[in-house]
């Protein structure tokens, strides 16, 4: 089963992502990221809204002093997910991620999220390319 930059990202993403609630406290978050041994998150909002949260969100509120038994997920949290289709090829998603800074993108099927791209997961596709060709 080969990958390539033109194949749809669905076979790129991690399945399933973890998904924690806005009111969910910096320790917490830290406790949930670490025992799945991933390091992004999406948050899930009350009105049903998401973002996504990621161990270097969590480092950054907490070397500016945040009180991790105080702060929320929703506090630190990106509001504007970054989003790819399920179909939707490697290579595409890649410029994305260039184009809006990011280094984790949120896939979705039918508006419903299913799973998360990484930086490294892309870059690893797209370095595989390279020295194929």
């Amino acid at each position: 089963m080969e990958i390539d930059s033109r194949t749809p990202v669905r076979r790129l993403m991690s399945g399933g992502p973890i998904s924690v609630d806005e009111r969910l406290s910096l320790r917490s978050l830290a406790a949930v990221l670490a025992d799945a041994d991933v390091g992004v998150a999406i948050v899930r909002r009350a009105d049903g809204s998401a973002g996504i949260v990621s161990e270097r969100d969590v480092a950054r509120a907490l070397a500016q002093a945040a009180d991790p038994d105080v702060v929320w997920a929703a506090d630190v949290m990106a509001e504007d997910l970054v989003i790819a289709e399920v179909d939707e090829p490697i290579a595409e998603v890649a410029g994305r991620m260039v184009d809006e800074d990011v280094r984790h993108v949120a896939v979705v099927d039918r508006g419903e999220v299913v799973g998360v791209v990484s930086l490294r997961d892309v870059v690893r596709v797209l370095l595989d390319d390279v020295r194929v060709a």
